[in-house]
């Protein structure tokens, strides 16, 4: 039978939160950065675009 007491309740409670915390502030710090790129074959060039004028 398990017996549950005030503070083992507290204890585990708090150490699951400190380990949770830890955790994700660990992950957050070691997480690799991200860095987007484009390789198209606009890249590095002007493109124009006219409206063009209709007579009508």
């Amino acid at each position: 039978m398990i017996v549950l007491h005030k503070k083992r309740l507290i204890l585990l409670g708090s150490l699951l939160c400190l380990s949770l915390t830890t955790i994700s502030i660990k992950s957050a710090l070691t997480k690799p950065k991200v860095v987007a790129t484009v390789n198209l074959p606009v890249s590095n060039k002007v493109i124009v675009l006219d409206a063009g004028h209709r007579s009508t």
